[in-house]
C-alpha cells in the first residue's frame, strides 16, 4: 500500500499509489493514468509491473483517470482523492479479452540480472536467419562469414533455446532459426544461481514465440534475396481449455566468398592460397504442440519440434607461389547433413499467492549428423572420409517458488542433465585401405540451487547458492583419451538493485562460473579441411571465472541510455594454440595463465522527433594476461559501434538505416583490421497491415572486407576474407495474414515466467 503526499509549492503534487484487480487483488501492470484540468489531458503515466504508480504534477488538475483494456475506466476527482490511494478496476466481463501488442522496434530492457532484447519487427530483420538478427544487436559480437558468436569478447558463452542446451553449435543453431520465430533474446552476463554454472562470458537465452491467440489464426510468410530464398506459416486454433500451434518453414540459400592467404614459415619458405567457397544449403523445419489449461491455475504444455538441415561445400584451392614444391590444386567437396528432433513437456501449478508456483519440465533433444568429404589434388583421388556423429540430450528439472514474507520470496529447485555423443570417423584412401575410429562421450550434470529474493523499500536484493555434481566418461578407440572424469563445485551468485527514483536505478552482480572439459575439448574425431584442422587435448582441467559487474539506467521521456562496466578474472585459462603441421594449421587447447578482463558498455535510445528514432550502441574490452610466455600478444582488446536510424513514414511505412563499426581486434595470436559497413532496410504495409512486405540491402558500399594477420610460433600470414553475406545484397520479404481472430481472450496464465527450465 502507497500513500498520496502533496507537497506545498504552488501547484506541485506528488502522487503514490496502486492499482488492483477488483475480483482477485492482483496488482494490473502497465495501466494507464492519466491526468486531466477539466476535459483537457496534462499530464499521465503507466504503473510498474507490480501496479504501482509514482507521478509528479506540475499544473492544476481536476481529476484522475485509470484505464487498462478489459476494465472499465475509473475516474477519481480531485477532491475524493483519500488516503491511501488505492484503486481497484472492474472487469468488464468474466472472460476478458486478450491484448495482442505488436512492437514496430527493437527495445532494450534492463532486469537485475540480465538484459533483455525485443526483437519486436526491426525492418533489418525481416526474413533474416537469427545469426543475422544478432549481428543487428550491438551487445552480442557475430561474424556473418564465420559464424563466431561472441558475448562481451568472449567465444565462450552458452546458448540456450527457451532455456535449454542444443546438442547443435551456436553457429548450425542460429542459422537454422527464421529471426520471426524468436519473441526476444535474454542477455545473462552474470546469472544467478538458477542457472547452470558453464558459460564463462554468461548466457544467451533465445525465447521462441508460441502461438496462443484466441480462436484460428494463420499467417504466411516469405522471403526472396541474392541466393536465397524461404517460404512457410504459422498458427494455431485455441478453444478456451485447449490450443494447438504449429509452425512449418523451408529455406534455401547460396553463398559464394573467397579467402586469400599467404604465408611465412619459421624458415622462411613461402606460401600463398587462394580458396573460393562455395555454400549450398536447404533447412526444413516444422514444429508442434498443444497447451491444456487444465484450470486457471494448472498448465500442460507437449512440443514437438524436427528440423533437417543439409549444406554442402565446393572448395577448390590454388596452392601457388611455393617454395620447397610446385603450384598444385587442392579440391575438396563436403557436407553437413543435421537431423534435429527435439520432445518438451512442461507443467505448472499456480497458487493463490503471487510468485507461488511449482514446475516440472522434460527435455529430449536428438540429433543425427553426418559430415562426408572428399579429397582430390591436381585430378587425382585422394581419400574419403565420412564423420558420424549421434548425440542425445536429456534434461529433467523441478522448480518450487514460495513467497516468505510480505516481500520475500524463496525458490529452490533440482536438475539432471546427461549427454550421449557417439562419434564415429572412416576414411578410405585411394589404394583401398581403410583407416576407422570411434569416440564415445558420456557426461552427466546434477544441480541444486536457492535463491532468495527481498525488497526493502528502493532495494531489491537477490541472492542464491548453487551445488554442481559433474561427471564424464570418454572412450576412443585409439586408447588416448579413454579418461573419467569428476567434479564437484559451489557458485554462489548475489544481485543489487536500487531505484533512486522512477528515472535513474542501478544494478550490482557477482558470480562464479566455469568451464569443464567437455567432448568439443577432448574429441580427437573433429571436422577439419586442408587448411586447418582441431587435436584433442584429454588433458584438460576446468577453467574457473569471478564476475562483478554493476550497471546504471536512466529513462526521462522519450529518452533511454544504459551504462554497463564488468570485471572478469579468469583463471587456469583454457588457451587455444595455433600451429602447422606440414601446410595445415591445427588448433589446440592447454591450460595456463590468468586473464583480468575488463569491459565497459554504453547503449542508449532516443525518440528525436514522432517519426524518427535512434539508438546508438558502444562497447569495448581489453584483457590483461598474466603467468603466459606461449602467447604472441598478451593484451587483448575488441570494441564496437553501432548507430541505428529508424524513420517513420506514416503509419503504412518505415525506413531503417544502419551504421556498424567494427575497429581494430587484438587476439592472442592475431590481430584484424578495423572495417565498417551500412545497412539499409524499408518496409510497407498494405491491406489492412494484413499484407507487410520489405526490402534489405546489406553492406551498402560493399567494402566489410575481413583482413586477419596472423603471428604464431611456426608462421606468420596475412589473410583476406570476402563474405557474401556482408558484401552487397537485396532481401525481399512477405507476410500476410490468412486469418485472425479479432476476438482474442486474455490468456489464463497472467504473466510469463522464463527461466533456464521453462519458455512459459
Amino acid at each position: 500500500m502507497l500513500f498520496i503526499t502533496a507537497h506545498g509549492f504552488g501547484q506541485k503534487t506528488e502522487i503514490k499509489g496502486v492499482i488492483l484487480d477488483q475480483q482477485t487483488n492482483n496488482p494490473i501492470p502497465f495501466a494507464t493514468i492519466a491526468v486531466f484540468n477539466k476535459a483537457t489531458i496534462i499530464d499521465g503515466t503507466s504503473t510498474a509491473e507490480n501496479g504501482t504508480f509514482e507521478l509528479e504534477i506540475k499544473k492544476e488538475y481536476t481529476s484522475i483517470a485509470i484505464s487498462f483494456i478489459g476494465y472499465q475506466t475509473t475516474t477519481v476527482q480531485k477532491a475524493k482523492i483519500t488516503f491511501p490511494f488505492i484503486v481497484k478496476l472492474v472487469p468488464t466481463t468474466n472472460d476478458l479479452d486478450e491484448i495482442t501488442i505488436t512492437a514496430e522496434r527493437t527495445t532494450s530492457q534492463l532486469k537485475i540480472d540480465r538484459r533483455i532484447i525485443n526483437l519486436g519487427s526491426d525492418i533489418q530483420n525481416a526474413g533474416t536467419s537469427a545469426l543475422e538478427a544478432f549481428d543487428q544487436i550491438a551487445e552480442v559480437q557475430v561474424d556473418l562469414g564465420t559464424g563466431n558468436l561472441n558475448l562481451r569478447g568472449s567465444a565462450n558463452v552458452r546458448l540456450l533455446i527457451n532455456g535449454k542446451p542444443s546438442s547443435l553449435n551456436a553457429t548450425e543453431i542460429l542459422e537454422q532459426l527464421p529471426s520471426s520465430s524468436i519473441n526476444r533474446i535474454e542477455l545473462i552476463t552474470t546469472p544467478s544461481a538458477k542457472y547452470q554454472a558453464d558459460g564463462i562470458s554468461g548466457i544467451i537465452n533465445i525465447i521462441l514465440n508460441k502461438n496462443r491467440s484466441n480462436g484460428m489464426n494463420l499467417h504466411v510468410n516469405s522471403s526472396l534475396g541474392t541466393k536465397r530464398y524461404s517460404y512457410g506459416f504459422e498458427g494455431n486454433y485455441n478453444f478456451s481449455k485447449l490450443n494447438f500451434r504449429i509452425n512449418a518453414s523451408q529455406a534455401g540459400r547460396r553463398m559464394n566468398s573467397e579467402q586469400n592467404i599467404s604465408r611465412r614459415y619459421e624458415d622462411n619458405s613461402l606460401e600463398s592460397i587462394y580458396t573460393p567457397h562455395d555454400y549450398n544449403g536447404l533447412i526444413r523445419k516444422i514444429n508442434s504442440g498443444v497447451d491444456f489449461f487444465i484450470s486457471d491455475k494448472d498448465e500442460l504444455s507437449f512440443q514437438i519440434d524436427y528440423t533437417d538441415d543439409y549444406h554442402s561445400f565446393y572448395n577448390n584451392s590454388s596452392f601457388f607461389d611455393l617454395t620447397n614444391r610446385d603450384d598444385y590444386q587442392y579440391l575438396r567437396r563436403s557436407a553437413h547433413e543435421h537431423e534435429t528432433t527435439i520432445f518438451n513437456t512442461n507443467y505448472r501449478k499456480e497458487f493463490s499467492n503471487e510468485n507461488h508456483y511449482l514446475e516440472f519440465d522434460f527435455n529430449l533433444n536428438t540429433s543425427i549428423n553426418q559430415y562426408p568429404a572428399s579429397d582430390v589434388e591436381n585430378n587425382t583421388f585422394l581419400f574419403d572420409e565420412i564423420l558420424n556423429e549421434d548425440f542425445k540430450l536429456s534434461a529433467l528439472s523441478f522448480d518450487y517458488s514460495h513467497p516468505i514474507f510480505e516481500k520475500s520470496t524463496i525458490e529452490a529447485g533440482i536438475s539432471w542433465n546427461k549427454s550421449i555423443l557417439e562419434s564415429a570417423q572412416q576414411r578410405t584412401f585411394s589404394n583401398q585401405t581403410l583407416s576407422s575410429n570411434r569416440f564415445e562421450y558420456d557426461e552427466q550434470l546434477l544441480g541444486m540451487y536457492t535463491l532468495v529474493k527481498t525488497n526493502i523499500g528502493k532495494l531489491n536484493l537477490q541472492t542464491g547458492l548453487r551445488y554442481e555434481y559433474f561427471s564424464s566418461l570418454s572412450n576412443a578407440t585409439s586408447g588416448e583419451n579413454n579418461l573419467k572424469l569428476t567434479f564437484k563445485n559451489l557458485f554462489p551468485s548475489i544481485h543489487l538493485s536500487y531505484a533512486f527514483n522512477k528515472n535513474n536505478s542501478i544494478n550490482l552482480g557477482y558470480n562464479k562460473r566455469i568451464s569443464r572439459p567437455n567432448f568439443h575439448y577432448l574429441n580427437l574425431l573433429q571436422l577439419g579441411n586442408p587448411y586447418f584442422r582441431f587435436i584433442g587435448n584429454p588433458n584438460i582441467e576446468p577453467q574457473y571465472s569471478d564476475n562483478i559487474e554493476s550497471s546504471y539506467q536512466y529513462k526521462k521521456g522519450s529518452f533511454n541510455m544504459g551504462l554497463g562496466l564488468f570485471y572478469r578474472h579468469l583463471k587456469n585459462v583454457i588457451q587455444r594454440l595455433n600451429s602447422i603441421e606440414g601446410n595445415v594449421q591445427t588448433i589446440s587447447f592447454e591450460n595456463f595463465g590468468t586473464n583480468d578482463v575488463f569491459g565497459v558498455e554504453l547503449n542508449s535510445q532516443m525518440k528525436i522527433t514522432p517519426f524518427w528514432n535512434t539508438s546508438l550502441g558502444v562497447n569495448y574490452y581489453h584483457t590483461i594476461v598474466t603467468n603466459n610466455d606461449r602467447l604472441t600478444w598478451n593484451t587483448l582488446y575488441a570494441s564496437n559501434i553501432q548507430l541505428k536510424n529508424t524513420f517513420n513514414l506514416g503509419k503504412k511505412a518505415g525506413i531503417d538505416i544502419t551504421y556498424r563499426h567494427t575497429p581494430k581486434k587484438q587476439d592472442p595470436f592475431f590481430y584484424i583490421l578495423p572495417r565498417h559497413r551500412i545497412d539499409i532496410a524499408a518496409r510497407a504495409k498494405f491491406l489492412k497491415n494484413r499484407l507487410i512486405t520489405n526490402i534489405r540491402v546489406v553492406d551498402v558500399l560493399d567494402n566489410n572486407l575481413m583482413k586477419r594477420f596472423t603471428v604464431a610460433p611456426d608462421f606468420s600470414q596475412d589473410e583476406t576474407w570476402r563474405f557474401q553475406t556482408q558484401t552487397f545484397g537485396v532481401l525481399w520479404s512477405i507476410k500476410y495474414v490468412l486469418t485472425k481472430n479479432d476476438e482474442q481472450k486474455r490468456r489464463r496464465k497472467k504473466r510469463t515466467y522464463i527461466h533456464e527450465n521453462d519458455i512459459n
